[in-house]
């Protein structure tokens, strides 16, 4: 009974045992009792970390003429050796959206092994390990990840997105013959692994419909629950009062959230994480970008990139969660800048799923980077003279300096609500 108002009550403390705990949000800041105004949140604010940017890609879809491109990736990093699934294409093929698989030893430069497993153009020399299995027409690659609670057989499990491939080409004819975009059909899907390599499609669907962009999923050991996020949209501007009835406008993109206990059946989509007035009618949020806190499973985060339509630019935000479920954003400022114009990530920055951990005191995450606008802006930003490619870099920041409390030049002050731990020592982190 949390009571801050009432002379002689004391709130009850939360208990934080001796878990690293992040000032990442509201979460543990209290409003002040009467009269001890010194204990308010007063001129602070929270602010994003610093990010330093790698300076250039550490990836590139150049493999041969089967790979002209590459789209959404992923990294994990386990017994010291970053593993890397990411999106192949190529853009004039029919047939697209392989996965292809690439390790490093520094996360830095990276080898693509020729796996001997999927055929393409005649021949198995190559690094691609799944092309979405049966009836596929390819696939969209959203994110893997490692299960360490499954068996054995099925300890790496992946969430993609795939079109359908009966009806595909005649759906594109028509689209291109009526002269309007028609939604291209298909499922979200998962597959199993025993090493990440070798793959094998579940039956049944993640979700019976086409999901673009980066779908991921994960498994919650606080929820004990598998947890995919997907593509989703909004509507705004609906009124139901009395006989008075406005339909509602689409909204834009923005995130949806199921949850599964076996990773075959799966709950009804809600929406997670959506722009709202302040965002603008401007912008849509792109993609989730979730990733779990290192060393506290109590802290979620994802890494967004807002669509501004006008501009044609992807910009990054940080969202914070204690339960991962319920979302806020206390800073709305970019986290990771945008290149300088020209430069390989001048217009878009979409961040992959993960927070990876370079050393004892270092963090990254990996990005896709454009150098030129996304489809859908107006026409006059395509007149700059850019020429669009995806390829994959990286930024590092210091472990835990994503999103924390920050004073200005004047005196500030806030307070915590009451906390118990465990132990005989209190150590507060600043900087």
């Amino acid at each position: 009974d949390l009571n801050y108002g009432t002379p002689g009550r004391n709130p009850i403390p939360i208990s934080v045992g001796n878990a690293k705990q992040l000032l990442c949000d509201d979460f543990f800041l209290a409003m002040a009792a009467v009269d001890k105004w010194d204990e308010l949140f007063y001129n602070v604010k929270f602010s994003n970390g610093i990010v330093q940017k790698h300076g250039s890609p550490v990836m590139e879809g150049d493999e041969e003429d089967w790979e002209t491109g590459l789209a959404w990736s992923n990294v994990i990093k386990l017994n010291n050796l970053y593993q890397l699934w990411y999106m192949s294409y190529n853009a004039t093929s029919e047939n697209n959206g392989k996965v292809s698989y690439a390790e490093s030893e520094d996360g830095i430069h990276w080898e693509k092994p020729k796996l001997g497993i999927i055929d393409i153009n005649g021949s198995k020399a190559n690094n691609v390990v799944f092309d979405g299995g049966f009836e596929s027409d390819g696939g969209e690659f959203g994110n893997v990840f490692h299960d360490p609670h499954e068996r054995p057989d099925e300890q790496y499990k992946m969430v993609y997105a795939c079109g359908a491939a009966r009806g595909a080409k005649e759906l594109s004819a028509e689209s291109a013959r009526v002269g309007i975009h028609l939604e291209v059909t298909g499922n979200v899907r998962g597959a199993s692994s025993p090493d990440g390599i070798h793959w094998l499609r579940y039956p049944g669907n993640i979700r019976g419909q086409y999901h673009d962009t980066q779908n991921l999923g994960m498994w919650d050991p606080t929820l004990e629950k598998y947890v995919v996020y997907h593509r989703s949209g909004t509507t705004f501007g609906a009124i139901d009062t009395w006989n008075y009835k406005v339909k509602g406008q689409r909204r834009g993109r923005a995130v949806g959230r199921i949850e599964s206990d076996d990773f075959r059946t799966w709950t009804t989509s809600e929406v997670a994480l959506a722009p709202d007035a302040v965002d603008g009618l401007n912008t849509d949020i792109y993609n989730s970008a979730y990733a779990r806190h290192p060393d506290n499973p109590n802290v979620h985060y994802l890494f967004p990139s807002f669509y501004r339509h006008y501009e044609g630019t992807f910009e990054v935000q940080v969202c914070t969660s204690r339960d991962n479920k319920n979302w806020t954003r206390v800073c709305r400022d970019t986290f990771i800048p945008l290149g300088k114009p020209g430069e390989f990530d001048c217009f878009i920055v979409s961040v992959a799923p993960g927070i990876i951990k370079v050393d004892d005191t270092t963090w990254a995450l990996y990005y896709r980077s454009g150098d030129g606008p996304h489809r859908g802006c107006p026409p006059s930003t395509f007149e700059l003279d850019y020429q669009s490619k995806s390829r994959m870099s990286r930024v590092t920041f210091k472990e835990d300096r994503v999103i924390g409390i920050e004073a200005g030049k004047a005196k500030g002050h806030f307070s915590t609500r009451a906390l118990s731990f465990e132990g005989n020592q209190l150590i507060v982190n600043t900087e």
